[in-house]
C-alpha cells in the first residue's frame, strides 16, 4: 500500500501503485497497477514531522511517482530543505521527465546527493517498447535522461535481465556507454520473481549464471570507459569472481533467503542470498563455493 515507511536510517516514499508502463517482468500485480492506490494527502504531511536527524537515505518509488507529479515535486522541494545530508534515490521509468513543464520543476530541486535509477530494457525501441508494452516509452526514457544532464544529480540505468532481452544485454550496456549523456552508473537487476514476473516466468526466467554470462562482453565494455557497473540481486556463487567486486547486496533484508546448500558456502557471509519468491519457486541451483587453500 503506498504510504510513508521509516526504517532505521531509510525512509521510503511509495508514491503510488499506479504506472504509465506495463513492463512484462513487473515484480507488481496487473491488479495492483490497475487498483493504481495512489497516497492520501493527509500521508503526504507526515514528512513533515519526521526528524532529519534519523533518515541518512530515502528512496521515492512507485508505480511511476510523477504520475501524482506535483506531490513528488512538492515532496522534494521538502527533502532538499529538510533533509539535506540525506541520499536520494527516486525509482522512476524517466518518462515524465521528458515534459518540459515536469522537467523545469525538478531540475532546480537536484543536488549531487540524489540519484535518479532509470530502466533501460534493450539496446533499441523495438524491444523496449515491447517490453514495456507502451509505444514511445524507449524514446521518452532516452530523452528524460537526456533532460537530466545539466543536473548535478547522478544518473542511474538499470537494465533487468529475464530471456526477452537475454542476448541483447551487452549491447544494451555498449548502447548506454555510447550514448553521450552523463549515465554515472549502469546496473544489471536479477528479476524479483513477484507479480507479473512470477506469472510469466516460463517465458521470462533466465538462470542468474546464464544472464552474467551474456552481459559480461557488455559490463566490462561499459567499465573500459568509465562508468560503474553493479551487479543487483545476483549471489555470488551465479557470478565469476573476476566480477565480484561488482556485485552489491541489494536485497532488502526482509526479503533475503539462504538455500540449505549454502550453510557449506565458503562466502555465505559475504553473499547477498537471493529473493524469497526465486527460492520458493524452485527457480536458482545453488552451488556452494568452496574455501581457497
Amino acid at each position: 500500500m503506498p504510504g510513508i515507511f521509516l526504517e532505521p536510517d531509510d525512509l521510503c516514499v511509495y508514491v503510488t501503485e499506479a504506472c504509465n508502463s506495463n513492463c512484462v517482468m513487473c515484480p507488481m500485480s496487473l491488479a495492483s497497477r490497475r487498483r493504481g492506490l495512489t497516497m492520501a494527502p493527509e500521508q503526504w504531511s507526515a514528512l513533515k514531522e519526521i526528524d532529519p536527524q534519523a533518515v541518512f537515505h530515502i528512496t521515492i518509488t512507485g508505480g511511476e511517482p510523477f504520475l501524482d507529479a506535483r506531490n513528488t515535486l512538492a515532496a522534494l522541494a521538502l527533502i532538499r530543505e529538510r533533509f539535506p545530508e540525506a541520499e536520494v534515490l527516486i525509482l522512476t521509468n524517466g518518462r515524465a521527465l521528458a515534459v518540459p513543464e515536469i522537467a523545469s520543476v525538478l531540475l532546480p530541486l537536484l543536488t549531487e546527493r540524489v540519484c535518479l535509477a532509470i530502466p533501460i530494457h534493450a539496446p533499441s525501441a523495438e524491444l523496449h517498447d515491447r517490453i514495456t508494452q507502451t509505444p514511445h516509452s524507449f524514446a521518452q526514457a532516452i530523452r528524460g535522461i537526456r533532460a537530466l544532464a545539466p543536473s548535478p544529480a547522478r544518473i542511474e540505468a538499470r537494465v533487468v535481465a529475464h530471456r526477452w532481452n537475454l542476448e541483447q544485454l551487452s549491447p544494451t550496456f555498449r548502447m548506454l556507454t555510447d550514448l553521450q549523456t552523463r549515465i554515472t552508473v549502469v546496473n544489471l537487476i536479477a528479476m524479483e520473481m513477484t507479480g507479473c514476473a512470477a506469472a510469466r516466468r516460463g517465458e521470462l526466467w533466465v538462470d542468474y549464471r546464464e544472464a552474467v554470462r551474456e552481459a559480461r562482453e557488455g559490463i566490462l565494455y561499459t567499465v573500459r570507459h568509465g562508468i560503474d557497473v553493479g551487479l543487483y540481486n545476483f549471489p555470488l556463487c551465479s557470478v565469476p569472481r573476476e566480477l565480484w567486486p561488482i556485485v552489491k547486496n541489494s536485497i532488502s533484508p526482509r526479503k533475503i533467503r539462504y538455500d540449505d546448500a549454502c550453510e557449506n558456502c565458503a562466502e555465505r557471509e559475504a553473499c547477498g542470498g537471493m529473493f524469497y519468491s526465486t527460492r520458493e519457486l524452485g527457480l536458482f541451483r545453488v552451488e556452494p563455493i568452496e574455501a581457497r587453500r
